[in-house]
């Protein structure tokens, strides 16, 4: 069986790099597709959502107001 660095040099490196591109989406769909379970960063990143906080500005400054006044006590 030859290695992967000489199947590249013999044949990948010499197709177009459209078709080399189209060759890595490939094998990047086929692993992936032996692997369900994982998922890319970027797929993670995408099903988040942004959260809200659960407190308004206001409550928050007079939070932190009531905090730093107690500290003069």
């Amino acid at each position: 069986m030859q290695s992967v660095e000489s199947i590249y040099q013999q044949s990948i490196r010499l197709l177009p790099i459209k078709d080399q591109l189209r060759l890595a989406e490939l094998i990047k769909e086929r692993v992936a597709a032996d692997r369900p379970d994982r998922r890319s960063a970027v797929e993670i990143l995408q099903k988040i959502q942004p959260s809200r906080p659960t407190h308004s500005v206001a409550e928050i400054d007079t939070y932190l107001r009531s905090e730093r006044d107690s500290w003069d006590d």
